[in-house]
């Protein structure tokens, strides 16, 4: 059994640290620009619920990935 380096978890967190961070912010944007657009204010409400409810998909979406792909790195070499 190999053990992981600092180098392999670094490398791993940064292939999915960008892809994680898209995933919080997109629905964010998205009703911030239907706001924008409709020039209403009703949407910051939603907002309120939303942002919590999007950073844990996108935690839990980050933790999988990189568990995944440790177990799968040290698993195959």
């Amino acid at each position: 059994m190999d053990l992981l380096t600092q180098k392999n978890i670094e490398s791993v967190v940064k292939k999915h640290l960008g892809f994680a961070m898209f995933l919080a912010m997109v629905p964010i944007v998205f009703l911030k620009s239907i706001e924008f657009f409709s020039g209403g204010n009703q949407l910051d409400s939603l907002l309120i619920l939303l942002m919590p409810l999007s950073i844990v998909g996108a935690c839990g979406h980050f933790i999988q990935c990189v568990l995944i792909d440790l177990t799968v790195t040290n698993n195959t070499e």
